[in-house]
């Protein structure tokens, strides 16, 4: 019976559990017929207990009718009765209470204030609007970002916060005034708060492909364009802030597309501010001469990318692996200009030999 709950036990359980123990703890008590005087008490004392039990957990209306006017103030639930014609009712409130409870209502962490700017840009904008925020602590992102100034300040916090569905740039400012009104007095008291837009980082691609038989290279390009649309920029899932671009994954997402062999080269040719840049022939950083180039530094005709090795990663033979975007950074991933490039099908054919071989 030990491993019966407590309150799953009845009177036959009890009484049973009580007699188990008799010779254990008396073992000269002998008579265990219902006549014996013990077994009476025991049986007395296992109704006690049964109807102890029940009680257990249940709680009446009229006490979760206390504890809401503990939690909510008594006006508050005048209209609620405690009868059992509203049973529904009176749980409903009883749950909405402590669903506020768990609302945070200051912001101390950078999940707090992320979570609080997302209930406030929901309620200043119009339904089913998306939107995406990132908290970035001892940042001051409101002066001298784009500057490239030192954005590092202690006792600062910036809020970063954007609709993924179209809003107008108006109404974009009205948002974040009024995500900076909400959030201001739910901070602490020596919290310097900034609310602003996301920086927007083009990269613009160049794509080496092979084509399956049948398929036209514009054809190929305006799907590549649309799946890197709907994977990276929050046409199928909300694009995060701050995030890395992996090559790698861009990759495997081309590769999957109808009419695509295979993907044998994916390299990054342009990166900038405006939408301009993925077809801008001086937002370039640079080609791969060769296995260990250094990109966007020594490969650059016309002099040094302003993208330095903190932005650009490269794996331990010097290829471009990936793209690091800033904490306050949305990315904008689409096909440079030109950027598509079709292997000849000689040379298909010399690889498709070297993959048998192998």
């Amino acid at each position: 019976m030990a491993d019966i709950m407590a309150d799953e036990r009845d009177f036959d359980d009890l009484v049973r559990e009580g007699l188990a123990l008799l010779p254990v703890y008396a073992p000269e008590w002998t008579d265990h017929n219902p006549s014996d005087p013990g077994v009476t008490l025991v049986e007395l004392l296992a109704y006690f207990s049964d109807l102890l039990l029940y009680r257990v957990g249940r709680v009446t209306p009229a006490a979760k009718l206390q504890f809401l006017r503990l939690i909510n103030g008594a006006s508050r639930n005048d209209a609620i009765r405690t009868d059992s014609t509203e049973p529904d009712a009176l749980q409903r409130a009883l749950d909405s209470a402590v669903a506020a409870l768990a609302q945070p209502a200051c912001a101390i962490t950078a999940s707090d204030f992320e979570g609080l700017a997302l209930a406030a840009a929901r309620r200043h904008a119009p339904a089913d609007t998306r939107f995406i925020a990132r908290c970035v602590v001892d940042a001051d992102l409101a002066d001298g970002r784009q500057r490239g100034a030192d954005w590092h300040q202690p006792g600062h916090v910036s809020v970063i916060v954007a609709a993924l569905d179209d809003l107008s740039e108006r109404d974009a400012a009205r948002l974040r005034t009024n995500v900076r009104r909400y959030l201001l007095p739910r901070c602490l008291l020596t919290t310097r708060l900034h609310v602003v837009a996301p920086d927007d980082l083009y990269v613009g691609l160049g794509l080496s492909v092979a084509l399956r038989p049948g398929a036209a290279l514009p054809a190929v390009a305006e799907r590549i364009a649309t799946a890197l649309r709907q994977r990276f920029d929050g046409a199928d899932a909300a694009p995060a802030l701050g995030v890395t671009l992996n090559l790698t994954e861009v990759a495997r997402v081309v590769d999957d597309l109808p009419g695509v062999d295979y993907v044998e080269d994916v390299t990054v040719l342009q990166l900038g501010a405006a939408r301009a840049a993925l077809s801008h022939a001086e937002a370039g950083v640079g080609v791969q001469l060769g296995r260990r180039a250094t990109i966007g530094v020594d490969t650059r005709i016309g002099g040094a990318s302003p993208y330095d090795g903190e932005r650009l990663i490269r794996d331990s033979e010097g290829v471009l692996a990936s793209v690091r975007l800033k904490p306050w950074e949305r990315l904008r991933l689409g096909l440079a200009h030109d950027g598509l490039r079709e292997i000849e099908q000689a040379v298909r054919s010399e690889t498709g030999r070297r993959g048998r071989a192998r």
